[in-house]
């Protein structure tokens, strides 16, 4: 089976950067896997893209090195054996706020005995012969750490066995904080909530990954010691590369 690179580095302790794919184009998703990305995620949770068009975008991705994954819309068995037949090397899954929903999402993305997935057939066969034998020690699951209740719980969360990573969405933590959703939330205490998820990563030598705006941000939080690092997405470069050109017409 292909190796999973990005779960390599990061049971090694070692960065792994991507960014998110939201213009529903297996085209954009092409240009961005030959731009070197450790991983990139297609987004079925927040954008609309559809479960055809999620394939084509693996399909994709796999012309390169670059590791396929895709944010499932939600912590559901089915869905999420779907993108992993469909070709998706890691999941990242929202709203992961116990020990007990953890451990659901490490259970429908393993084979038994290990967990639940269903053994039929997919694309991800494509991967190698020996694609069930292997998958549960390459697929990566990332479970997202996005309200007050997971931080408090983010250690017991972490501590569930099969979870390779959490993943801290500024926004929706800020909106359970009752704070302005915001990539670069300033609020000490939007930080210091996230401080305390990286010290339970730190306590428990598990790794931990945030999403931030820019390049200047994610080399301040590799700086910390996250280690799952996305920046921005797909339709943010975009928007920037037209304004700074426009810009620079005067426009």
């Amino acid at each position: 089976m292909r190796i999973n690179t990005v779960k390599a580095k990061l049971a090694a302790g070692e960065p792994a950067v991507g960014t998110w794919l939201s213009l529903c184009s297996p085209v954009a998703a092409e240009y961005m896997a030959h731009m070197g990305w450790d991983w990139l995620v297609v987004d079925t949770e927040h954008s609309p893209i559809g479960f055809e068009t999620t394939l084509h975008c693996f399909q994709a991705i796999c012309t390169t090195d670059t590791i396929p994954m895709a944010r499932v819309a939600w912590n559901d068995a089915q869905l999420i054996k779907r993108l992993l037949d469909a070709g998706a090397m890691g999941l990242v899954v929202p709203m992961v706020n116990s020990a007990e929903q953890a451990r659901s999402a490490v259970a429908a993305m393993k084979y038994p005995p290990d967990g639940i997935r269903s053994l039929g057939g997919g694309r991800a066969i494509v991967y190698g012969d020996d694609y069930m034998a292997r998958a549960n020690d390459e697929i990566a699951c990332i479970v997202q750490i996005e309200h007050i209740e997971a931080v408090c719980r983010a250690e017991e969360i972490m501590s569930v066995e099969g979870v390779d990573a959490c993943f801290i969405g500024p926004n929706d933590l800020a909106g359970s904080m009752g704070l302005k959703p915001d990539m670069t939330v300033s609020d000490p205490r939007h930080e210091e909530a996230v401080q305390l998820v990286l010290r339970a990563c730190r306590s428990l030598g598990r790794p931990a990954g945030i999403h931030v705006p820019d390049a200047e941000h994610a080399f301040r939080r590799l700086e910390q010691g996250f280690r799952f690092v996305a920046i921005g997405n797909d339709a943010g470069f975009m928007r920037a590369g037209a304004r700074q050109a426009l810009k620079r017409l005067g426009r």
